[in-house]
């Protein structure tokens, strides 16, 4: 698999209190305001939401989908980024996280419309 990009990253997030999770999503959307990569936003997309479904989401209440120009915009944003690395101190003083699990990939098929 290519990862020239753009890269899609999706990541879960265990926040059990439905107040913790309304103040992850007002960081959440802080933080996406002030992404940056050399004084540019560099993030092409950002959304966060409650999760829903069924009792198959194993306890995961939050959702992020991050899509990157390339894989060093996404590494930039896992180790580098000040906006980034504010949010998760944020997350720790203020909507304690349980656990998290994040992917990424390159789509190979599908469709916009």
């Amino acid at each position: 698999m290519s990862t020239a990009g753009p890269i899609t990253r999706v990541t879960m997030i265990k926040i059990p209190s439905d107040e913790h999770q309304a103040i992850a999503l007002v960081g959440f959307t802080e933080f996406a305001k002030t992404q940056q990569k050399n004084g540019v936003p560099y993030i092409l997309s950002m959304q966060a939401g409650a999760a829903r479904g069924s009792a198959r989401d194993q306890g995961y209440t939050l959702v992020t989908k991050s899509v990157f120009r390339n894989i060093e915009d996404m590494q930039y944003y896992e180790t580098d980024c000040p906006a980034h690395n504010r949010y998760r101190e944020f997350l720790k003083k203020n909507a304690p996280v349980e656990s998290l699990m994040a992917v990424y990939f390159v789509a190979e098929a599908g469709f916009d419309i």
